[in-house]
């Protein structure tokens, strides 16, 4: 998969710019707050919908505008696709090839992309709805099938909680139908999540190794609120049934998928809150390198790489592994930093130098 070309219209720092993509490289420097970040995040929008980070739409759309637009052109096995979204306050408009997609969940899986942020040691240290949304999001890229159920979930979710809320002499029985969809569609995410710790861990196991020099074992636990037995859904059933007291009381519910714990260890013991600054960023690195084995393996893609002023992060060892690792991947890359010395990439390339929203670009070979 080719990202080809980029226009875009009064998005963040870019009021209008056009841009033409290396297949392979395409390096982008400049001062910080110029603009670098902006970028890749448009290119992150255009391909899987949204943004790096949870951020209202209206805060992408250039200040003093009312609408931003993206247009790019993407060559895959499908053929050349040319995909245009639209921001106008809070409402997203995707279209393909000329027609609206009105299901996001359509598009979703079409294209792959692995962003390398300096965020990312967040993943680590950060709280565990942040590690559940990383695991929604990357299995949806892999089975777009999970962003079905997930909305089907929180779905039945609020409206569960609504009767909680609101109803008056509450019996069990004015929540069955609820009952039933949050465990059929719960227990579908709760095994998918499963499923794909144990498809990453070998990747992530291998990688950490090399990253850090050393043969700490990494394991990835997630806990469940219910017992995680052969019959999920009917194991959903019981708890739920179980906890119909203490969620009448709360006034919400106090047990599913959206409450479970994911987290990572070193050597046993919970890496948020054992892990030191090194080992956290050696697992965040080993982490998201896992993704791209995972793409290759299951979908047989090569993913586009976003890498976000990385190298600024991390050690001499680590950049020598993130080095290696680029100059081993046949895929396109996006990458930026403050400086074109810090980037120890050789080849042809595109090169853009970003200042005040614009780029000025040229092709080179170093």
């Amino acid at each position: 998969m080719i990202l080809k070309s980029l226009i875009l219209r009064n998005f963040r720092s870019y009021a209008a710019e056009n841009f033409s993509f290396h297949e392979r490289i395409n390096l982008i420097y400049g001062d910080n707050a110029q603009g670098k970040t902006n970028l890749l995040e448009a290119i992150h929008l255009l391909l899987m919908q949204k943004p790096f980070k949870q951020v209202r739409f209206g805060e992408l759309v250039s200040f003093g505008s009312t609408e931003c637009r993206i247009k790019g052109e993407v060559e895959s096995e499908a053929g050349l696709d040319e995909v245009h979204v639209h921001l106008r306050g809070e409402k997203k408009t995707i279209t393909l090839n000329g027609k609206i997609v009105y299901r996001t969940s359509r598009i979703v899986g079409r294209y792959n992309v692995v962003s390398f942020l300096p965020s990312d040691i967040e993943l680590v240290k950060g709280s565990p709805q942040g590690r559940r949304r990383y695991l929604d999001a990357l299995i949806c890229s892999l089975e777009p099938a999970h962003l079905r159920d997930l909305k089907l979930y929180h779905r039945s979710l609020l409206q569960r909680n609504a009767v909680l809320a609101k109803a008056s002499g509450l019996t069990p029985g004015m929540l069955e139908v609820w009952d039933e969809k949050l465990a059929e569609t719960g227990s579908l995410v709760v095994s998918r999540r499963l499923r794909y710790i144990e498809k990453i861990l070998p990747h992530l196991r291998r990688i950490y190794r090399l990253t850090s020099g050393d043969d700490a074992d990494v394991g990835i636990h997630y806990r469940s609120s219910a017992a995680l037995t052969d019959d999920l859904a009917e194991g959903f059933r019981k708890e739920l049934a179980a906890r119909f007291e203490k969620d009448r009381r709360r006034g919400h519910t106090t047990f599913g998928p959206h409450r479970d714990l994911v987290g990572f260890t070193i050597r046993g013991n919970d890496a948020s809150l054992f892990a030191s600054q090194g080992e956290s960023k050696n697992l965040a690195l080993a982490l998201k390198s896992s993704e791209i084995d995972l793409v290759r393996d299951l979908l047989g893609k090569t993913p586009v790489l976003l890498l976000d002023d990385v190298t600024s992060e991390l050690d001499e060892r680590r950049k020598g592994f993130l080095f290696s690792l680029l100059d081993e991947f046949s895929g396109q890359i996006f990458i930026t930093s403050t400086t074109l010395g810090e980037i120890r990439l050789r080849g042809e390339m595109r090169v853009f130098h970003i200042r005040a929203g614009r780029a000025e670009q040229r092709h080179v070979r170093q």
